[in-house]
């Protein structure tokens, strides 16, 4: 097996040299980084990380705590981390916790092992006080499902604002009783979601009916007990928001059982524009978040922490938009 003295000497320098080269520092001709390179291909050599990592403290690897990988949504999220993270030399780990916090306890231990760089939280049972303490020993960023009140740099769209918009769409279209399925206090997405919903129909002069507000979760199965709530009401809505479109395809399944269709009976609009969204029948008419760009942002956040922890937290909200399709029925040519 090569060795670093076999490579800087088929190379015609030092190994000092050669230790320069793999660990990128800026002070070597290119033809040196080209040789060097050329040595360790023709040779095969391959690097031992693990003593610099001993050596410099860094692993050069990162934690993606995620709640669950059944969630389209968060494999887009994972693959803008991932991207991001290997053209910077990282490798991202996930970390499935189910919302679990003895799950997350165990995987956190991880990182206060100093066994990986830094952590990217895509959701956290930990409160404000307990995220941020965390924060302080550990390079973390807070992606999408963010925690009010914690010191910690964040990613995410206006979820406020997202369903404040999606439910004005709706009113626009003529609905006027609109049920609104969400996951409750559970995630902060929601919550906000719910408050943008509550508030357009404020604007709207339609009392909020806490009847129509149905916390049942982010998932496909959420959206089938959604709809089984649904076909037990008097009076049933004319729109359904829910805010996953898992959850909304959950709800059009959950109904068409029952014959009632989307959109020609009941209009249903989801969130976030995952692919299944498009290809679904009827297509989903959604709010669309920049999955890819969010999970990005996330790691070139991180990395700054990475750098110096000492930075100062940064708060970033990428924008969301309306996509049109086929659920949501136009009730004023009715």
């Amino acid at each position: 097996m090569a060795t670093i003295k076999d490579v800087a000497k088929k190379a015609g320098v030092s190994v000092a040299t050669v230790s320069r080269v793999l660990n990128s520092y800026e002070n070597v001709r290119p033809e040196t980084v080209d040789a060097v390179n050329q040595a360790i291909q023709e040779l095969g050599y391959h690097p031992n990380f693990l003593g610099r990592t001993l050596r410099r403290q860094e692993t050069m690897k990162i934690l993606v705590m995620v709640p669950t990988i059944s969630n389209q949504f968060y494999s887009r999220l994972v693959k803008g981390i991932q991207t991001a993270a290997l053209a910077d030399g990282y490798h991202a780990m996930l970390g499935i916790t189910n919302s679990d916090p003895a799950v997350e306890r165990e995987q956190i231990a991880i990182a206060r092992r100093k066994l990986v760089d830094g952590v990217i939280f895509l959701h956290t049972t930990m409160d404000a006080g307990e995220l941020t303490e965390f924060a302080k020993g550990c390079p973390a960023v807070s992606c999408c499902e963010l925690v009010q009140g914690a010191k910690i740099s964040t990613v995410s769209i206006d979820d406020f604002r997202a369903a404040l918009d999606g439910t004005r769409y709706l009113l626009e279209k003529g609905h006027r009783c609109i049920a609104f399925v969400s996951a409750g206090a559970l995630y902060d997405s929601s919550r906000l979601r719910q408050m943008g919903y509550r508030r357009a129909l404020e604007e709207a002069g339609i009392p909020a009916d806490s009847s129509l507000m149905l916390d049942e979760g982010f998932t496909f199965n959420a959206g089938k007990r959604a709809a089984r709530r649904i076909l037990g009401m008097d009076r049933k809505p004319d729109a359904v928001f829910a805010t996953s479109d898992s959850t909304a395809i959950g709800v059009i399944s959950g109904l068409a059982q029952a014959g009632i269709r989307a959109p020609e009976d009941i209009s249903v609009m989801g969130f976030d524009d995952n692919q299944i969204a498009e290809y679904y029948l009827p297509p989903l008419t959604t709010i669309s978040q920049p999955q890819f760009d969010i999970g990005h942002k996330a790691f070139e956040l991180l990395l700054d922490k990475i750098n110096d922890q000492s930075s100062a937290e940064r708060h970033i909200l990428l924008p969301h938009k309306l996509v049109e399709r086929s659920s949501v029925k136009d009730q004023r040519n009715s």
